[in-house]
């Protein structure tokens, strides 16, 4: 279901310090990202009090996260409502359920208070899998 037209913008310098932590150089996004590679984009958080989930960079959680983001494996780093925020990349999760809507599709995105986590598809305006937002590849 389409939630309304997304917000797209090309965000200027690359954040190493969220994707970064998990993903080589040549995976990361930004300026120079070679072709196929994840870039950084601007998503909308359309609903309030949307958690953003993650695990400790370097734990054995923080890549069971990565590798199938939900509630269950990965704790609330940050809480964001009706906002802009900065989106690196998509996969499969678990599927949510809210409002009326559903999807499996996580976006990985840098809260505005700074903490990079995942939040469901759902909450973010646009398709169940957002086209302007790269899959993950990792």
């Amino acid at each position: 279901m389409t939630r309304g037209l997304a917000v797209v913008g090309a965000v200027g310098a690359a954040v190493v310090a969220g994707p970064g932590a998990g993903v080589s150089a040549a995976q990361g996004g930004g300026q120079g990202a070679a072709a196929g590679a994840a870039a950084f984009t601007e998503v909308r958080v359309w609903a309030s009090g949307v958690n953003v989930r993650n695990a400790e960079s370097g734990s054995a959680q923080f890549r069971i996260c990565q590798n199938h983001p939900s509630r269950a494996n990965c704790p609330v780093v940050a809480t964001v409502s009706e906002t802009t925020v900065t989106a690196y990349c998509q996969k499969q999760g678990e599927e949510i359920v809210d409002s009326g809507y559903r999807s499996r599709w996580w976006t990985y995105v840098e809260s505005p208070s700074g903490p990079w986590g995942w939040v469901n598809n759902v909450y973010l305006v646009g398709d169940e899998h957002l086209a302007h937002v790269s899959d993950c590849t990792f």
